[in-house]
């Protein structure tokens, strides 16, 4: 059984970029940050996210000397990624909330001239929205909103435009296939031929 390295050695090494040290971090203490962050409504991805922002606050501490441990070393880190998740959380939560107080304008997605239809094509619509992620909500709502990209990254505080529009086209796919393959879909498109 290997030794598990004591909290000087880890400072040392995470000091030194010692890979031996930082694979044993990660090994050892990301996944109970994932699962704190799923279990409070995040996403892999933000375990990630906050994982990585956490290493990156740790190592600054420890360059600059202003870190001093009065505590286990995984204690530390789940402190400061539950810290940054708590502030993530507040600011998803106002920007949700602002998104909220925003009437939601589709565009008119199909023939105007049958009422009945349009209810249908509208409840279709109003179904598959709805079963999508908050995250893809959120971003079709401002999608359809017209909000540009980097509008849409600045509200969801994503790192860059590439993720942010890779986001929305994914959530504009899912939403589009999920209408498409319903079977309503498929028996009100055979009624109109």
């Amino acid at each position: 059984m290997m030794k598990l390295p004591k909290e000087e050695s880890i400072v040392n090494g995470i000091r030194n970029h010692d890979s031996k040290i930082l694979q044993h971090v990660y090994d050892t203490q990301y996944p109970i940050i994932e699962g704190y962050i799923i279990h409070n409504q995040g996403t892999r991805d933000h375990a990630k996210d906050v994982f990585q922002e956490a290493m990156i606050i740790v190592y600054k501490r420890i360059r600059s000397g202003k870190l001093e441990l009065s505590c286990k070393f995984g204690t530390y880190v789940y402190a400061i990624c539950k810290n940054i998740w708590i502030q993530e959380r507040k600011k998803y939560l106002l920007r949700a909330e602002k998104l909220r107080q925003q009437p939601l304008m589709v565009n008119d997605p199909g023939p105007a001239d049958d009422p009945l239809l349009q209810n249908h094509l509208n409840e279709l619509f109003n179904k598959h929205f709805n079963e999508l992620s908050e995250d893809c909500q959120k971003i079709l709502s401002m999608y359809f909103n017209n909000f540009n990209v980097e509008e849409i990254r600045t509200a969801m505080d994503y790192k860059d435009l590439h993720h942010a529009a890779d986001r929305k086209y994914r959530c504009k796919k899912s939403l589009i296939k999920r209408i498409v393959n319903d079977p309503l879909f498929k028996q009100l498109k055979n009624e109109q031929r």
